[in-house]
């Protein structure tokens, strides 16, 4: 069978069905315009990469469209539960009952009335850190710190203290076994 060179638009208005067919049969019903166009460009990269040889066109094509359109799903969900977290992040961040929020600080609202709230806290987080910390070698604190609480990448803290990215990754498991086994109660 010889490839024929069809004209874009023939190719979509011919073969427009089988996006929809797979769009039905994955029970796809949100946002139907964007996985469309994801399946009407798998479908075309499909018909690019078509060897004769290997099997029907009509396999092919259907295989690529239903395989792009799993993987934008896939995508799309793990962006949702990605934002659904922020979102109930910032909601506890902005809403809990617990602090009362002062010139963009966070101050408990128990420690109101007793002394400088942000020595409290300060105090407070030191005695945390000090304990939590007190199992950890001195490399395992450095993860500690930069990892958790400032929040950088195993990459970024071995470039910081010079050594290899292995080196960090087994600070962070032993670190990690380590917190793990502390009692919390």
């Amino acid at each position: 069978m010889s490839k024929k060179k069809w004209e874009l638009e023939d190719f979509i208005e011919q073969n427009q069905r089988r996006v929809y067919y797979q769009m039905t049969r994955l029970q796809i019903n949100e946002e139907k315009e964007e996985y469309f166009q994801e399946g009407l460009v798998a479908m075309w990269r499909a018909y690019e990469n078509y060897k004769p040889d290997k099997g029907p066109l009509a396999t092919y094509m259907n295989f690529q469209i239903r395989n792009r359109l799993v993987d934008v799903f896939r995508k799309s969900m793990v962006e949702k539960r990605y934002f659904d977290h922020l979102s109930k992040e910032q909601k506890v961040e902005t809403q809990s009952g617990n602090y009362n929020h002062v010139n963009g600080k966070k101050i408990p609202a128990e420690s109101q009335g007793r002394g400088d709230p942000q020595e409290i806290i300060d105090h407070k987080n030191e005695n945390d850190f000090t304990e939590l910390t007190s199992m950890l070698t001195e490399k395992q604190k450095v993860w500690f710190c930069y990892a958790i609480i400032e929040g950088l990448s195993n990459q970024e803290i071995a470039e910081r203290e010079e050594v290899s990215l292995e080196a960090v990754k087994s600070w962070a498991k032993s670190a990690k076994k380590k917190l793990r086994k502390m009692d919390w109660g």
